[in-house]
């Protein structure tokens, strides 16, 4: 339990258990073994994440319900009996939603107008507008969809699930991206944190601290990108999540977790570079260790200027080059998501989708 009360999650599972349910099957019994509900998708609850400051928006009674496509014709009938029927309050939260104008998005009604804040489509429908397709056809269809996506589909909790159609389609994306997509993410990771972290040390020798810090800034969150990647776990878009879900991965964060915080508050930059570099080694020796992908080579970077000795360009090429399916065929341009850095693209799969044509 959070310190300003009840779990998001908690709240809402209690909600369908003790509402929804008994009044589908109540009034809907045509769909009462046929639909899903479950709390997925965007929101902080859905991660676990929820407190105090996180509820602001979307937070409170809520979850989803999909249908499968034969039975659509009933998604507008059934958020109108919930909508009539739901009780105003649960647990003491308002039940019903309005609309913010300031932020855009549903917000607790304090005067019991609004709606419930139950969203009704098909099981297909969702997964189309999420993530851009259902089940990708082939690993270059994979790039184009957001891995902030997948973590909030892949994460929360599904309630029930009368045909296990969800469940399939979750347990399919819980298996992590396909071998060779996984490759070409994580080489074109190697390969971006090339792009920065020798220009650290040689700013602040220069006396240049804005320019050092701002490349110590991307370093460390490619970093923390690498570490999601190795650690095989969907890593989130939103910025204030980044630490959080860092924290919670199975291996290496809690080892250079701390050493990356210090970085940020290390005032000596040559001191700072010798960090990375004690970070990076890291998780070079942790992915060697990981049975499904070439053991790399280490060799110095020729370009450095003396301000950086690893050549991450050279493990980026040798993991690409051990890659033996269709991504072979394009050049390393990384996963749409990983070169977009408007968090309304990142927040958005149509958007991310128009973008796959560079891979054609």
């Amino acid at each position: 339990m959070t310190s300003g009360g009840i779990i998001g999650l908690d709240l809402s599972r209690a909600y369908y258990n003790e509402i929804i349910k008994p009044l589908i099957n109540d009034n809907m019994p045509q769909i009462a073994k046929k639909h899903a509900a479950a709390l997925i998708g965007w929101g902080s609850d859905v991660l676990g994440n929820d407190d105090e400051l996180s509820r602001d928006h979307e937070w409170g009674p809520r979850c989803i319900i999909l249908l499968p496509d034969s039975l659509d014709d009933f998604c507008s009938i059934l958020f109108d009996m919930l909508n009539l029927k739901i009780p105003s309050y649960f647990m003491g939260y308002s039940t019903r939603y309005v609309m913010s104008r300031e932020i855009y998005a549903r917000v607790l009604s304090d005067t019991g107008s609004g709606n419930v804040n139950i969203d009704i489509t098909t099981c297909s429908k969702y997964f189309q507008d999420n993530l851009g397709v259902i089940i990708p056809g082939s690993d270059i269809d994979w790039l184009s969809i957001p891995e902030n996506r997948l973590l909030e589909l892949t994460g929360g909790e599904i309630f029930f699930d009368g045909t296990g159609e969800l469940t399939n389609i979750r347990e399919f994306y819980k298996k992590y991206y396909p071998l060779d997509v996984w490759k070409y993410r994580l080489a074109y990771m190697w390969q971006a944190l090339n792009w920065d972290i020798d220009l650290i040390g040689m700013c602040g020798a220069r006396n240049d601290f804005l320019s050092a810090r701002n490349c110590l800034s991307a370093t460390l969150y490619r970093i923390m990108k690498l570490t999601f990647l190795l650690n095989r776990r969907y890593s989130p878009a939103y910025p204030k999540w980044l630490g959080r879900e860092f924290y919670k991965l199975p291996s290496l964060s809690k080892e250079i977790g701390p050493i990356l915080e210090s970085c940020y508050l290390d005032a000596d930059i040559k001191s700072v570079v010798g960090k990375l570099e004690k970070i990076c080694t890291l998780l070079i020796e942790y992915q060697n260790t990981i049975e499904d992908i070439v053991k790399v080579e280490i060799r110095p970077f020729g370009f450095s200027r003396g301000f950086w000795n690893i050549d991450f360009q050279h493990i980026a090429n040798q993991i690409y080059n051990s890659i033996e399916g269709e991504l072979k065929t394009i050049s390393l341009d990384g996963a749409v998501d990983q070169w977009v850095t408007n968090q309304d693209f990142l927040l958005d799969s149509h958007k991310l989708k128009l973008l796959s044509v560079v891979y054609e």
